[in-house]
């Protein structure tokens, strides 16, 4: 179930001028692997992430998942893509601030079509002493954590993480990373990790480094670190 991107372009036009976020981006996405695209500010990695899960839309080249190209899709067959098929967890947490913790995860669980059993990712997160609190009475890990079991309990194909570790404290951000590794490692799910920090690819099986909408190079990392053995800084 792997994504290829075939020339992929995205131009803003403003009046006369054109600005390209993406440059003629080709990649394969492969099934279960832990793939970290790195980059600066202003390198494209937040836009090749939204035109990759069907947020937006490329301006040209094409995207196929499982042969199918969904870079033809309209918005419809868009959203049930997404459904379908990917999770999503950003920088700011998105939690219902008037659902508990289970019960943000059960709305995660409740539009997947094959979804894990809730209290198995519960515990899996290490949240089980949280389950009943409301967004406001947990830390920033914490809330960090119920947006990856929210995401995960669907049981998608595909992760995505947009700086997931962006607000986040050294030790904290670390145990954030640590529960994606162990997602994508336990569960073979698909996980893409949006960073500037080049420490968090050193966990990656491949990291792909970007630089003013392009891709500057791709590595394969022979030998993975695990999220409490990298540095920070």
């Amino acid at each position: 179930m792997s994504i290829i991107l075939k020339n992929v372009n995205k131009i803003y036009k403003t009046g006369d001028i054109e600005t390209y976020a993406l440059k003629n981006i080709s990649l394969e996405i492969k099934q279960g692997e832990f793939l970290v695209i790195l980059g600066p500010s202003g390198s494209g990695k937040s836009t090749l992430l939204n035109v990759i899960s069907g947020l937006d839309s490329p301006t040209s080249g094409e995207i196929s998942y499982n042969d199918e190209i969904i870079s033809n899709y309209d918005s419809k067959k868009l959203t049930k893509f997404r459904r379908d098929n990917l999770g999503f967890t950003f920088q700011q947490y998105n939690l219902l601030q008037n659902l508990t913790v289970r019960e943000n995860i059960e709305i995660g669980a409740a539009i997947g079509k094959n979804p894990f059993n809730i209290d198995e990712i519960i515990q899996k997160v290490d949240i089980e002493s949280e389950k009943d609190k409301y967004p406001y009475q947990l830390s920033g890990g914490q809330q960090q954590r119920v947006s990856i079991a929210r995401s995960i309990a669907k049981n998608p194909n595909i992760l995505f993480c947009d700086e997931p570790t962006g607000a986040l404290d050294e030790a904290t951000g670390k145990q954030v990373l640590d529960v994606l590794q162990k997602m994508n490692k336990e569960f073979k799910t698909t996980t893409v990790v949006i960073t500037h920090n080049p420490n968090i690819a050193l966990m990656a099986d491949r990291v792909m480094k970007m630089n003013s909408g392009r891709i500057e190079e791709i590595v394969r990392n022979e030998s993975k670190k695990n999220a409490f053995e990298i540095n920070w800084g």
